[in-house]
């Protein structure tokens, strides 16, 4: 079979998942390849009758790890599917046709995408408004002496021999700013000398998965795949004993959240913290989940003031347990950014967009901007050119669009995995529409490379974007801002040297305050020296670069 070595590490990765769990019982795994007619992951007793599906198509055949069976102790049967390489490979390019979508949607885009884009924005403003009647805004309670009758035979006894180890959890392997922020502290870690444990919280496209650092402390585990979630609890207790971890960051994985009770009962000396990013408009997403286990947590890292704000308002959470850290990269603080290209009078512009093909992003909003700016062009002699970038479930609507409207000539599309920085250097206006944001990364390089971001004005963007360059969230106005924004740039003498500096000094501004970098390498590093085997690459607190807690 030509996956043969593939194989071979998903089953590797698979015995280390359940000799973890089940050390000490006998175990015989039942794998199939892509598909089974079996629902799985499946765990069952041995001594369970086999039956016909096991045997269908795809299966490849049984495994037996763990001690041998004893009389009386058959020990437990696992049946589990592996995905091929083209499965997984095909999750990044699941996007529906424009013929296969429901009609309804088909007739109110064809009659103008910002009708579809108004009715989203009433449900979601709705949806915002009701927020706190539908969904916890409470954190969960945690007793102050939890552990005060606890037997220490309860809480398991910790490996001291190994290296102390983190466990990093990740929403998914995908493109996105936890992702890369979750990508980033693993580097860190391993930096530092900590052995690196990565779960992932649900299946999705792996485009991030070649991204992995190529390290032999560097261990990925399949959670997601191979193991049902109401054991996921379980199997981290028992791999924090077995592989001495000593904190925990939660990348908005969610199984790890639900693991925290298990880990401050039994392995209550383990760091726990999170990173979020962005306040969900229907149920405020991860940092609302992030605030319900507050108690649960030691620190919550957040990249904008508006999510200081948030655990403030929603949840009481203040002081040295909220650490602020810039989606920055410290060592280019001295880096002077380029200077804006775009000026009055000139008669080309070149915008580009960046961003995943998502409600979120609001695509076809973006086009609609577009095409106004294109006949406006038409009418008073500029030449523009449009450069989009990202793949995702909107990118098959918008090829049908730009089409329809006849755009082919000025629209240039781009994959996921383009040259966004390049693009960024010879771009005059980037332009994110998009319904929410946290604080948008793809902003800072923007402006360093001398582009003019123009933003919605939503969720922490009014911390990197000037007032002048921000538009309403509302799909019209977002379109009619938009497009005079652009105009007036292109037409006011001076204005987009007025938007240059204050864009500039807001960067630099965020560039002065603590980077994701900074913060989380201290607390790591801190982290590691209360070990009883410190590790000889981790530096002292007192060698740490300069950080700060906001409280």
């Amino acid at each position: 079979m030509q996956d043969k070595d593939y194989i071979d590490q998903e089953v590797a990765g698979v015995r280390f998942i359940y000799e973890t769990l089940y050390p000490q019982e006998p175990i015989e795994l039942h794998l199939w390849w892509e598909k089974s007619k079996m629902a799985t992951p499946l765990i069952q007793r041995q001594e369970n009758p086999l039956n016909a599906d096991m045997l269908s198509q795809g299966y490849l055949g049984a495994h037996r790890i763990g001690p041998a069976p004893q009389p009386g102790q058959l020990g437990r049967r696992i049946c589990l599917t592996i995905p091929s390489p083209r499965q997984i490979r095909g999750r990044a390019h699941q996007n529906l046709p424009w013929a296969d979508r429901p009609l309804h949607y088909r007739l109110v885009n064809s009659l103008s995408p910002l009708l579809g884009e108004q009715g989203k924005y009433l449900v979601e403003r709705r949806r915002q408004r009701l927020r706190p009647k539908r969904h916890k805004f409470a954190r969960l309670p945690l007793s102050r002496t939890a552990n005060y009758l606890t037997d220490p035979a309860v809480a398991h006894t910790t490996s001291r021999k190994k290296t102390p180890a983190i466990l990093i959890g990740l929403h998914w392997l995908d493109v996105g700013g936890a992702e890369s922020l979750g990508l980033n502290s693993i580097q860190w870690a391993l930096d530092l000398g900590l052995r690196v444990f990565v779960m992932v919280g649900q299946h999705g496209p792996e485009r991030l998965r070649a991204k992995l650092p190529q390290h032999p402390d560097l261990h990925l585990i399949r959670t997601d795949r191979y193991l049902p979630p109401a054991l996921v609890g379980h199997f981290v207790e028992r791999l924090i004993a077995q592989e001495n971890i000593i904190l925990t960051h939660n990348h908005h994985c969610v199984p790890l959240y639900d693991a925290l009770p298990a880990i401050k009962l039994r392995h209550p000396h383990v760091v726990n913290l999170d990173s979020t990013h962005i306040v969900e408009h229907h149920d405020g997403g991860y940092p609302r989940i992030s605030g319900v286990w507050s108690n649960f947590l030691d620190y919550h890292h957040v990249i904008s003031n508006e999510l200081l704000a948030f655990y403030g308002e929603s949840f009481r959470v203040y002081g040295s347990k909220m650490v602020l850290g810039r989606l920055l990269d410290d060592r280019q603080r001295d880096k002077t950014p380029l200077p804006v290209r775009l000026s009055a009078g000139q008669n080309t512009c070149r915008i580009t967009f960046v961003g995943r093909m998502v409600h979120q992003k609001r695509p076809l909003l973006m086009l609609a901007i577009l095409r106004r700016l294109h006949k406006w062009g038409k009418a008073n002699n500029v030449s523009f050119h449009f450069d989009i970038v990202g793949e995702g479930a909107y990118l098959e609507a918008l090829r049908h669009k730009v089409a329809r409207w006849r755009l082919n000539d000025c629209i240039h599309l781009h994959g996921a995995g383009s040259d966004v920085p390049a693009l960024l250097a010879k771009s005059d206006i980037m332009l994110l529409p998009s319904s929410n944001e946290g604080l948008a990364l793809v902003c800072y390089e923007a402006i360093a490379a001398g582009c003019i971001p123009i933003s919605t004005d939503v969720g922490g963007q009014n911390e990197i974007c000037p007032a002048e360059t921000l538009v309403p969230w509302a799909p019209f106005k977002t379109v009619r801002e938009t497009c005079n924004l652009v105009i007036r740039l292109l037409r006011d003498k001076g204005f987009a040297q007025q938007v240059e500096r204050t864009q500039n000094a807001r960067l630099q501004a965020l560039q002065n305050e603590p980077s994701a970098r900074e913060v989380l390498s201290r607390i790591y590093a801190q982290t590691l020296q209360k070990t009883q085997i410190p590790s000889a690459k981790a530096p002292t607190v007192q060698q740490e670069e300069k950080t700060s807690c906001v409280g």
